[in-house]
């Protein structure tokens, strides 16, 4: 040991004391186990704990406990008469503590030989004796103890075995307390990046969602236009052998009474002039949906389209035991569109809530300003009919899905409508109930000028939308 050692002398204590003593020693010692023993700790107060037991045990003039932190040792608990913080050395970094710095404790009598011995230590005002323990474990440092007895104090050797005991009672505890603290940060660092590597997992999951969707309708799209060509040269070669065959039924159905043409033969003729008006309906609807189509945008007014298309309807409402309904405000200006284009969405939209009442009902149209989409008039179309299932609604916009019987549909009406809207700058969205009927609102733009002009075929995928 560096300094001069402390005088160790068993007759300090009587033979009838030292029993008592150990018992008081040994009683600290367990004390202080069960303060350490146990994790998590609060740090601050189990160093306290141990300065205050060993201040008690050897009736101490002064108790220190140091951590070392970063290069510095840091005052973490401490025991003086006046309960004043000390101020006991010239420099406060490891390298300057006599102890640390050979890595034994470092023992002296009196001040002064103190000062001489360890030069960083300040001159006390007592005359006082002090032992300084370097709290090593291994390689790491964890700290200083130091103690100052009264005057010449003196310790046996069993009490010295007791000191170094606690100090490295103390050294352990710092340093398991900093690996609990290590373990607990990377715990929640390692917390942290699960979190963060979920998230980023869950976002890959939705980008392969997205790629997967995106090939998806990249391959309709390509199937759509293959089928948009063929459609195209399809209508052209069937339209005209159809307006021929129109047109010959006229002209017989004029010359009959003067050629004198049976009954069943007139029957024949009306049914032929259906089924060909049908299929000349379908030509022309494919041919919307395949091939550009000229379009005048101008201030129109939506009521009055709304009425033409009522009135359009007025035979099948009738025939289909169905009644609309119109709330239109006052206050809607003209909005800049294509009048026969608009005409054909709002006509496909009335014809679709009558197909969905089967056994009649209301149909309710409410067009104002919309309070959803500033600058936009919200035109919504409701019917009383069976609904959509859920498992169908995001496909109603797919070209040629239907879910009409044989012969009722073609599926392009509402794929129309949608690009119809799409290309005047506005949006269709629906709400649907099972048993309690349809909304299919549209929004189109108050002022401004369409999107693009071409085919309304094109944007035609909702969830683009």
């Amino acid at each position: 040991m560096k300094g001069e050692a402390l005088h160790i002398s068993e007759k300090a204590r009587t033979a009838g004391n030292a029993p008592d003593w150990s018992r008081k020693a040994l009683s600290t010692i367990i004390r202080l186990n069960n303060i350490t023993g146990f994790l998590p700790l609060d740090i601050s107060n189990t160093l306290k704990a141990i300065v205050n037991e060993v201040n008690n045990l050897f009736n101490l003039h002064t108790s220190c406990l140091y951590t070392a932190d970063n290069g510095m040792l840091n005052l973490a608990a401490f025991r003086t008469p006046d309960g004043l913080p000390p101020d006991i050395h010239f420099n406060s970094s490891i390298n300057a503590c006599a102890a640390l710095r050979d890595g034994l404790p470092f023992i002296a009598c009196g001040s002064d030989n103190y000062r001489l011995i360890c030069q960083n230590r300040k001159v006390s005002s007592d005359y006082l004796s002090h032992i300084c323990i370097p709290l090593l474990t291994g390689n790491d440092v964890n700290g200083v103890f130091s103690v100052s007895l009264h005057g010449e104090g003196r310790m046996s050797r069993d009490e010295m075995d007791v000191l170094f005991s606690i100090a490295n009672q103390a050294s352990m505890t710092i340093q398991r307390y900093r690996l609990f603290e290590t373990l607990k940060r990377e715990r929640q660092e390692m917390e942290e990046a699960y979190k963060e590597i979920s998230f980023l997992n869950e976002m890959l999951r939705q980008k392969i969602n997205e790629l997967k969707e995106a090939r998806y309708r990249l391959l309709q799209s390509e199937k759509l236009v293959a089928i948009g060509e063929l459609a195209a040269g399809l209508c052209h070669e069937i339209n005209n052998p159809l307006s021929i065959i129109l047109n010959r039924i006229e002209c017989l159905r004029m010359e009959a009474g003067e050629v004198s043409l049976p009954e069943s033969v007139l029957k024949d003729l009306d049914v032929i002039h259906l089924y060909a008006s049908r299929t000349s309906s379908i030509v022309h609807d494919l041919l919307i949906f395949s091939r550009p189509h000229p379009v005048e945008f101008r201030p129109v007014r939506l009521e009055a389209i709304i009425n033409e298309v009522i009135r359009l309807l007025e035979e099948d409402l009738k025939k289909n035991n169905c009644s609309v309904e119109t709330v239109i405000h006052h206050n809607i200006p003209e909005i800049y569109g294509d009048h026969d284009r608009l005409e054909q969405v709002f006509r496909n939209l009335i014809s679709n809530a009558i197909d969905a009442m089967p056994e009649g009902g209301r149909i309710t149209i409410d067009a104002h300003i919309s309070s959803e989409k500033s600058g936009s008039v919200e035109i919504a179309v409701k019917d009383e009919g069976t609904g959509i299932p859920d498992e169908i609604i995001h496909r109603i916009f797919d070209p040629f899905f239907t879910t009409k019987k044989l012969g009722k549909g073609t599926g392009l009406g509402l794929s129309i409508c949608y690009g119809i809207i799409k290309n005047h700058g506005g949006d269709i969205a629906v709400k649907t109930s099972l048993d309690t009927g349809s909304i299919f609102t549209v929004y189109l733009p108050l002022r401004g000028v369409p999107v693009k002009e071409g085919s309304y075929a094109e944007g035609k995928d909702p969830r683009n939308r």
